[in-house]
């Protein structure tokens, strides 16, 4: 697996962002979302419906409906969470057989495994700084094509002693 870090004060729209870059990728599959610590910034204007939805530990949602979500402000990742992205018309049954997390013991590893076997891509929101997207080696020109911000693990760690100095 390769790592890609990209710290969130490059994105203007965040994640958004990210999706844009990568030619709407959020469109191209389901998504699990787990372990996420979820803000509402227009608490008073998000459905009730969607502040309970989204409150659900590996919640199944569709590109479209994370998008509108995002798009509209209703929600914001604040300092964890995992997007997992998996084939469009997965089952819910088949999600509840996993429970992705943020906090990875292996990360960054080379034996780093997706954290189900129907993950395809991962986005994690990293302690609220950074964004990392984790892939295959074959996704990696892609994203530093598109992202040409993102940095391995190790050009991240040393851009930011560098740039606290």
């Amino acid at each position: 697996m390769d790592f890609w870090m990209i710290e969130r004060k490059h994105l203007k729209d965040d994640l958004l962002e990210i999706f844009s870059a990568l030619d709407n990728i959020q469109y191209k599959y389901d998504w699990i979302i787990s372990d996420a610590d979820i803000f509402y910034p227009q608490r008073e204007n998000t459905p009730k419906k969607i502040r309970d939805r989204w409150s659900w530990n590996a919640l199944l949602i569709s590109g479209q409906e994370m998008t509108d979500a995002l798009s509209n402000s209703y929600v914001h990742l604040v300092t964890g969470g995992v997007l997992s992205a998996v084939p469009l018309g997965t089952k819910v049954e088949e999600v509840n057989k996993y429970v992705p997390y943020w906090e990875i013991e292996n990360f960054g590893s080379p034996d780093y495994q997706f954290q189900t076997p129907l993950t395809q891509l991962e986005i994690l929101c990293y302690d609220g700084y950074a964004w990392v997207i984790i892939c295959n080696s074959d996704f990696s020109e892609t994203v530093k094509k598109k992202l040409p911000f993102a940095m391995t693990e190790d050009e991240f760690y040393d851009y930011l002693k560098t740039s606290n100095n």
